[in-house]
């Protein structure tokens, strides 16, 4: 029973992997942001885009610094 309830919490910790990510439509853009209205994006003059996390990390972009806070 205790095997149970700790297979139970360990998988209930574990939290699904976002797969869609927010960039600006810029040439210029290196990062990603997971919330639409990160303040990172505040200075956008161009489309605020939803990607995959997959084609942002292959098109060399990086996680916002205030995502990671």
């Amino acid at each position: 029973m205790k095997l149970i309830l700790f297979a139970l919490l360990l998988f209930s910790s574990f939290r699904c992997a976002k797969t869609s990510v927010y960039v600006c439509d810029s040439p210029h853009a290196v990062r990603y942001h997971y919330k639409p209205n990160c303040q990172g994006l505040g200075n956008c003059q161009h489309r605020v885009v939803e990607i995959s996390l997959d084609s942002a990390e292959k098109s060399n972009k990086t996680l916002c610094k205030w995502e990671r806070r």
